[in-house]
């Protein structure tokens, strides 16, 4: 009996390796169909800071990661940092200080940097007379713990942030005006809403302006969680972030749900306006959304530094989570099998070759037609080596694009952030220059207002005119309708005056007070280098100053002052 050739077998066995590899392959590259238990701790109340995780839950984000999601809202006494690195959340909310927290033990990896700049400021009532950061040596504070960068512009502006009076902060700006404390930390997408809705005067001190450039909300895990469960991180972390990009194309939408599902102490307006400045600290390119940079961190490392706070600027070598670890390590997955593959095809076709030419031997001779050539060795070899080597460069070529590209953005935002915190400087100190004046005229004729219906007060305006380049003019108004002001002359005032003097620089005028007929007389003087006169005319008006835009606004917030 003729013995059958075996050339099944090894096809079977090749067949068999290959099912295996693939399944491998699948498993590495999908999460499990059970949903796993996680939790995520928020740092504050809910609101709109905290939108994405809700559109996550909300749109199946979560559930279609594998993931069953609980958010735990946060408050005054809760510690989101921590929270996750003592086990109780699995993930939370963090801000720049984990950069401390490595130096405590807390282990902590920060997922995505959601809030690429800092919403934390402090604000201060107008009547408290504080007109900088220094000036808040001696005053009560209302402070939320984890607020790093604002510790930071404190302790740069000379102020001793543990020797600041402590008041509880209870989230609501009306404390500051019920006058609870002379300050509060705040973030900028929330607090000046109510102030500015209660027409209250206010200002703001930004650690930004002062140059400090700290990333702000932080979507953050533990060390151990990364290393225990990278699948699950990757998932969570992906799922988050396009809930964020979610929330942010459907605010009213997720304003409403915020409502409906979270919390109503916040009004459906104060929410619209949180989340407006929130997308402007998020980034409105959803493929950009969570992206963090390691000389960014090394940055805010130094900061920390420098002012004391930090003992070295070196980063935890797992601070930052690797966005392509675990697409990197299923790309390597991936290739090792391919290569596995590859080679084991080219021995069972070098093999195969000999064998079948073998076997058709035995069976009897080979038709004219047919010609078996053994392929050589090293032309498989040669093959093969080129195979694997155009995926692998390709590989290497994106990857490095995609380094460097991130670069590049990085130091453009930097730049831009520069030129940003120069412009708010000079806006800052433009209101201030702008300010001072104005406001001890305010208090001068509260004080005394016949001083103002006097001849000598022009000196005074001019002088309060002349104490800022920006100072077009400078006057006071009575409620019985009696307005004195002091003015430059420009091109503009030139052509609608004809009766202006040539030589004319500046001009004071003063409008009688209403008796019993609207109208009044306004009397006009005009100088070329003060005191020195040039002309005069009176004029008869009708004008009314208390009738005029603005005027309530500015009486009503003078009066809150």
């Amino acid at each position: 009996m003729t013995k059958k050739p075996p050339l099944i077998r090894p096809k079977l066995a090749l067949l068999k390796w290959l099912i295996v590899g693939a399944s491998l392959v699948l498993s590495a590259s999908h999460p499990v169909a059970a949903l796993d238990a996680v939790s995520l701790q928020l740092k504050w109340k809910h609101q709109f800071q905290f939108a994405g995780y809700y559109q996550a839950l909300e749109q199946g984000f979560y559930r279609d990661a594998g993931l069953d999601v609980t958010i735990r809202e946060g408050g005054p006494g809760i510690d989101a940092a921590e929270a996750v690195a003592s086990g109780k959340a699995d993930f939370g909310v963090c801000t720049a200080s984990v950069l401390r927290d490595w130096t405590e033990g807390r282990r902590l990896v920060v997922l995505a940097a959601i809030f690429q700049r800092s919403p934390a400021v402090i604000l201060v009532a107008r009547r408290a007379d504080i007109g900088s950061v220094s000036d808040l040596r001696g005053h009560t504070l209302m402070d939320a713990p984890g607020s790093d960068e604002i510790t930071a512009m404190l302790k740069r502006e000379g102020v001793d942030y543990q020797a600041l009076l402590r008041v509880p902060h209870e989230g609501n700006p009306r404390d500051l005006l019920a006058g609870r404390a002379d300050a509060m930390v705040a973030y900028s997408t929330n607090e000046p809403f109510v102030l500015e809705q209660l027409g209250a005067a206010f200002r703001t001190f930004s650690p930004d302006a002062y140059g400090i450039d700290f990333y702000g909300d932080n979507l953050c895990t533990s060390e151990l969680e990364v290393k225990a469960n990278r699948d699950r991180v990757a998932a969570f972390r992906a799922a988050s972030v396009k809930g964020w990009a979610y929330a942010l194309a459907n605010k009213e939408a997720t304003v409403d749900l915020i409502i409906r599902s979270y919390s109503n102490k916040k009004s459906r307006d104060a929410l619209l306006f949180e989340a407006e400045h929130t997308e402007a600290l998020v980034g409105r390119d959803p493929a950009r959304i969570g992206e963090q940079d390691p000389a960014r961190w090394r940055s805010i490392a130094a900061t920390y530094r420098q002012l004391g706070l930090l003992a070295d600027d070196k980063l935890p070598a797992a601070l930052i989570w690797d966005g392509n670890g675990g697409s990197l390590r299923r790309w390597l997955i991936v290739l090792l099998f391919v290569t596995a593959g590859l080679v084991i095809a080219a021995l069972v076709a070098y093999r195969s070759r000999r064998t079948l030419r073998g076997t058709i031997a035995r069976l009897g001779a080979l038709p004219r037609f047919v010609t078996m050539r053994r392929p050589r060795l090293s032309l498989i070899m040669s093959l093969l080596f080129i195979g694997l080597s155009i995926p692998v460069l390709i590989f290497i070529l994106i990857y490095n694009y995609n380094k460097n590209s991130t670069g590049m953005v990085s130091i453009l935002n930097d730049a831009v952030a520069q030129t940003s915190r120069a412009g708010v400087e000079r806006t800052q100190d433009l209101i201030e220059n702008t300010e001072s004046p104005l406001r001890f005229l305010a208090e001068l004729a509260s004080a005394d207002p016949g001083y103002f219906r006097t001849e000598q007060s022009n000196d005074l305006l001019y002088r309060a005119l002349t104490s800022g380049t920006y100072i077009d003019a400078a006057y006071v108004s009575f409620e019985d309708g009696y307005h004195r002001v002091v003015t430059r002359i420009d091109e503009d005032r030139r052509r609608a005056d004809p009766k202006i003097p040539a030589t004319a620089n500046w001009h004071a005028s003063y409008i009688d007070a209403i008796t019993y007929a609207l109208s009044r007389v306004r009397h006009r003087k005009f100088f070329d280098i003060w005191p020195n006169q040039v002309g005069k005319y009176d004029v008869g008006t009708d004008t009314d100053i208390r009738r005029l835009p603005g005027y309530q606004s500015a009486r009503r917030r003078t009066r809150l002052q």
